[in-house]
């Protein structure tokens, strides 16, 4: 709602300066929707916490499981045209972004080999990144990759269909982008609201020493009452009063933003200062909390042991695994009966992508 919200208010905007039709504020709005659903599709169990120990699992276990595949003289190159040092890298830097781009792309095969037949305007959208295969070459987006090296084919040919070059984040990204920022953090907050982590009080005082440190004033968002309901009392007036300014920010800068040279979008504006002191609260307040803590140790384990228990498979020798694809069963004597019945909880459908 939130993204829908500020794409309806950018282009009414852009309306008034005859930069838009309504037709194209309904496109945008569909478009920044449908990104922002898909924003989040990649993300493993346990979010940030999952990724962290998705690379930590292939920093200990990647660099012999690659070597082994690319010694195989069984299979002289890899899929896709890739290296292995491109295909280590994008695990070793996994991230549930280009992870997102990769499940709508690559690993939804039912139909044809278009993936959910997103339109390219929707994956660009969702493109936070556009950085594919590496960070090195990136200008201002350089915090991670939002593209697999394995979908670089793909990303390219999108960014070509919508006459932009790689590496240029898209115009609807960046709104994307601050409907994210704004959802999840204050959405954290009112949580911690409601699982009793964070009081009224404790709020108000820690808000108003992290708003001081920043020089950023809270009295219009924070109200003078005890704060009972986080989301109504200051979340839905904070929201309103982002998309307002944004929305006249954007329209103001719009060929900065088309042509990707743009910083954030809530960079400079009053209510995007009075964001970031609520997402350092959260930083340091409700992610350090101990119930929080506990579940992200244990999530670690989990993902860990998922690893361990699938990584078998890719310890087989490719005919081995060719034998379980090609003939749907165990051959006699091998002495692979517990990867057998690994292989068999794989869904049927990653199968099928892996076959083609």
């Amino acid at each position: 709602d939130v993204g829908r919200t500020l794409a309806r208010a950018i282009g009414k905007k852009l309306e008034a300066k005859g930069f838009a039709t309504a037709e194209d504020t309904e496109c945008m709005q569909s478009i920044v929707e449908n990104a922002c659903l898909m924003h989040d599709l990649g993300n493993p169990p346990f979010g940030h916490f999952g990724e962290e120990a998705i690379k930590q699992w292939f920093r200990q276990n990647g660099s012999n499981l690659f070597l082994r595949v690319c010694r195989n003289p069984l299979q002289p190159e890899l899929p896709l045209g890739l290296t292995r040092d491109a295909m280590l890298y994008d695990l070793l830097n996994f991230d549930g972004n280009p992870q997102g781009f990769r499940i709508a792309t690559r690993l939804h095969c039912e139909i044809d080999h278009f993936g959910l037949n997103l339109t390219c305007s929707t994956l660009l959208a969702a493109v936070k990144y556009p950085n594919c295969g590496s960070t090195a070459n990136a200008t201002r987006f350089g915090k991670k990759i939002g593209v697999f090296s394995s979908e670089k084919d793909i990303y390219d040919k999108i960014c070509g269909l919508c006459s932009i070059p790689p590496g240029r984040r898209y115009f609807l990204a960046y709104i994307m982008e601050l409907a994210d920022d704004i959802c999840y953090c204050l959405s954290d907050i009112a949580d911690s609201f409601e699982k009793r982590i964070v009081t009224s009080r404790d709020f108000k005082e820690e808000f108003g020493k992290i708003c001081a440190e920043y020089d950023v004033k809270d009295q219009v968002i924070l109200p003078e009452d005890k704060i009972e309901n986080f989301g109504f009392q200051v979340a839905i007036n904070l929201s309103r009063q982002i998309v307002a300014e944004e929305a006249v920010h954007f329209a103001s800068h719009i060929d900065d933003y088309i042509g990707g040279t743009a910083g954030e979008l809530s960079e400079d504006l009053p209510s995007g200062k009075v964001l970031k002191c609520f997402k350092t609260f959260a930083r340091r307040f409700i992610y350090t909390n101990h119930e929080a803590q506990r579940i992200e140790i244990a999530g670690s384990r989990i993902v860990e042991g998922l690893l361990d228990h699938f990584g078998r498979l890719l310890k087989l020798s490719r005919a081995d695994f060719a034998y379980f694809v090609e003939k749907g069963g165990l051959r006699g004597n091998s002495g692979l009966d517990t990867e057998w019945r690994i292989y068999n909880q794989l869904s049927k459908r990653l199968i099928r992508v892996y076959q083609r």
